[in-house]
């Protein structure tokens, strides 16, 4: 199951480099594998439940795409890369859903790993995918069903586009670029939710509110975790110079990286908005606390003047001749009211109340 980063590695802590340990949240589904061949003139779609006889499905005349929803079944993983001779320390990553996003060559393949993003119960989660590309042959593993590589499949089932000629890497660029696409969406996400904040920030400027905010900050770091990785990742796989990757994809995988920077630009601009979230919410509190000191410096204002009358009022001499007043009581309770009223209306036109 995807997960929110940063679930606990200490299962890895001691174990020698390339040891197969599953690294995610436990799951009880079984391993479902689809398998994709096709050329120009022919596709086929199957799904399997074991990795049993798959390089029965590699031939030199289709393209083939094998994926992998589900990578907790250690075996199943071993298998598979028994089957297709990859590298101990690929499928200890593969394992380990919490592997920075990388990519990595070997001599008869590229590997890559990077993150998808998606929304789920109002918070961002993320999906690790790893992907194998041989000679007409792409292999991606993924932590359970579900992806954003539906316009993909379509395109493939179709027939209707260049995918269906070309090989193995440029299905590789096309699920990568249906991934940043995807971070374009996310961001938009993650936009719309700050200025929904911002606004509520210029009406009130709450505990809530605040814990608002740092949710904000999290998620700009989680973006940020995996979108600053995932451009270095296609940054290599624009300037690799392995024979795998076809000149004519290059022009196409340039395009993507014109993507990356892009979101990485928005990436930026959304970081001023987090920060701009907080200067708000400090500006509101400011604004909140001068409201009441200037409240509570009016009531002490009027209640010192009538203080004033009262404890002139109060003294204890002998001689005062308001006191033998039949009405003096109720002359003075008059002026005090009087005396806050005018004071009140004073300070009304003043713009200070």
């Amino acid at each position: 199951m995807s997960t929110p980063l940063k679930p606990s590695r200490i299962k890895k802590t001691g174990m020698p480099p390339g040891s197969l340990i599953y690294v995610g949240d436990a799951e009880v589904k079984p391993v479902r594998i689809t398998i994709i061949r096709y050329n120009d003139n022919h596709f086929e779609e199957t799904v399997l439940t074991s990795s049993d006889n798959l390089q029965a499905w590699i031939s030199n005349d289709y393209n083939v795409w094998i994926n992998i929803d589900g990578v907790h079944d250690v075996k199943q993983i071993e298998q598979i890369g028994h089957v297709f001779e990859l590298d101990p320390l690929s499928l200890e990553d593969i394992l380990n859903t919490q592997t920075r996003p990388k990519y990595d060559e070997y001599d008869d393949y590229i590997f890559c790993i990077i993150k998808d993003l998606y929304v789920e119960n109002g918070g961002l989660m993320a999906e690790q995918l790893s992907f194998v590309m041989k000679e007409r042959l792409l292999i991606t593993f993924q932590e359970e069903e579900g992806d954003v590589f539906d316009g993909v499949r379509n395109r493939l089932r179709t027939g209707a586009t260049k995918i269906r000629t070309r090989g193995s890497d440029y299905l590789m660029y096309a699920l990568l670029d249906a991934i940043v696409d995807n971070y374009f969406v996310i961001c938009e996400w993650f936009d719309k939710s700050i200025d929904e904040l911002e606004e509520r920030l210029y009406l009130v400027t709450g505990k809530s509110e605040l814990a608002e905010i740092m949710d904000n900050k999290n998620e700009f770091n989680n973006l940020k975790r995996v979108m600053l990785p995932g451009r270095e990742v296609v940054y290599a796989f624009y300037k690799s110079e392995n024979s795998l990757i076809k000149r004519k994809t290059k022009l196409f995988i340039r395009d993507l990286m014109d993507h990356v920077v892009h979101i990485v630009e928005t990436l930026d601009q959304s970081w001023d908005k987090v920060n701009g979230l907080i200067h708000i919410y400090l500006s509101g509190t400011n604004q909140t606390m001068n409201n009441i000191m200037k409240t509570l410096t009016i009531i002490s204002t009027v209640f010192m003047c009538l203080s004033l009358i009262a404890g002139i009022y109060g003294m204890n001499f002998k001689h005062m001749p308001e006191l033998e007043w039949r009405y003096g009581y109720f002359i003075v309770l008059g002026l005090m009211f009087g005396l806050a009223a005018v004071l009140l209306y004073f300070f009304r036109r003043k713009n200070w109340l």
